[in-house]
């Protein structure tokens, strides 16, 4: 009887440890999901912007007062679509630069753009012009645009395009921007709340930085929707007309004038070339002279002599 009351006692034994064993692992393996859980929701759900000008206000909404990252109901790029600012450089040549500029006109307005920039250059009344023109275009109508310039122009002389795609920052912008606002409507009711002087200022002092930030981030959405609604083309013209000269009349000639002038710098010439011979001998005479003197001696007792020689020859 002794043996199987002790064979019942060791069962029983066994029995509670395996018991006990399972128990553990359960809770074990809760505290492992309580703890997976709250990590989660820390990640999801915790706020980044905090207040420290609401002194009044409990840990918990202090906690609540920071940036709140990515939510499921912000906007992602895939949802807006892509945000993408193009950019267009394009050099071409044309025969008439009067023709091409109306032309780009007519195409801007036609199309709900409008002309940024727009200047001129010419070296001279009739030469060659060349210009600048900066021009923004929806951008539904920037190929369409570029192809248009490209068929109007005789020459391309180069072309490029390019692309800025800011759809992730617009996106963190929205989400930046929605932060914000919560904080703003939390120090607005922490506002109202307030009754000390100290408070008011210091809550005021917060919402007006809040409120500059959201106008910087208003501000900078604005600026992207713009540029992405509007892409920038700038247009590099060179003319490239060919000129005809025409028959020149008796005024254009001046025929006498130019002769009158021709005449006066053939004497003007003669005057300064005599000019010169005089300086030269009167300069040099103190050379030019003994050796004229020695050479007309020379010279007449040279004929001298020969006239004797032929003399006693007869």
């Amino acid at each position: 009887m002794n043996r199987k009351q002790s064979l019942l006692f060791i069962l029983l034994a066994a029995v509670l440890l395996v018991l006990g064993a399972c128990m553990n692992q359960a809770e074990n393996n809760q505290a492992s999901d309580n703890r997976n859980t709250e990590e989660a929701v820390n990640d999801d759900g915790g706020l980044v912007e905090s207040n420290e000008g609401a002194p009044d206000a409990p840990a918990e909404e202090d906690g609540e007062q920071e940036d709140f990252p990515e939510s499921e109901e912000a906007p992602t790029a895939d949802q807006t679509g892509q945000m993408v600012i193009y950019n267009g450089d394009i050099s071409i040549e044309v025969n008439n630069f009067d023709t091409i500029q109306s032309s780009i006109q007519e195409q801007v307005d036609s199309m709900g753009g409008y002309v940024v920039e727009s200047n001129v250059q010419q070296a001279g009344e009739n030469e060659e012009r060349s210009g600048r023109i900066v021009v923004r275009i929806p951008q539904e109508h920037f190929h369409p645009f570029l192809q248009e310039l490209e068929s109007a122009s005789t020459t391309v002389l180069e072309q490029s395009t390019s692309g800025n795609d800011v759809s992730e920052e617009y996106v963190d912008l929205e989400s930046h921007l929605e932060s914000q606002e919560v904080v703003e409507e939390r120090l607005l009711t922490f506002l109202e709340e307030a009754e000390s002087t100290e408070d008011l200022l210091a809550i005021s002092q917060d919402l007006d930085e809040v409120q500059s930030e959201i106008e910087r981030v208003t501000g900078r959405m604005n600026y992207l929707e713009n540029q992405v609604a509007f892409s920038t083309v700038t247009i590099q013209i060179q003319e490239r007309a060919v000129h005809v000269d025409q028959i020149q009349d008796q005024e254009s000639l001046n025929t006498f004038e130019h002769a009158q002038s021709l005449f006066m710098n053939t004497v003007n010439f003669l005057l300064t070339a005599l000019s010169r011979v005089v300086i030269f001998l009167i300069g040099l005479s103190p050379v030019i002279i003994p050796l004229a003197v020695i050479a007309g001696a020379v010279y007449w007792f040279s004929r001298r002599r020969k006239k004797k020689e032929q003399k006693s020859q007869e």
